[in-house]
């Protein structure tokens, strides 16, 4: 499985968790949505808000562990 892959599963048991700010939920749906179909990679997010960026790193680093 790829990181991606992996990152955007990463970021769906989080949000199901209910570990998500409320305020970047939606959009991580959709990053973890367009990681899942390749629309996106992990890359291409540098030019995202700060929380989306820092959720996206915390299941990045959870999926490397």
């Amino acid at each position: 499985m790829d990181k991606e892959r992996m990152v955007a599963d990463e970021l769906h048991r989080m949000f199901l968790a209910g570990e998500l700010q409320i305020t970047v939920e939606e959009d991580i749906n959709n990053i973890s949505e367009r990681l899942r179909n390749g629309d996106l990679n992990l890359e291409r997010l540098s030019g995202e808000d700060a929380f989306i960026k820092e959720t996206v790193n915390e299941a990045l680093r959870r999926v490397e562990q």
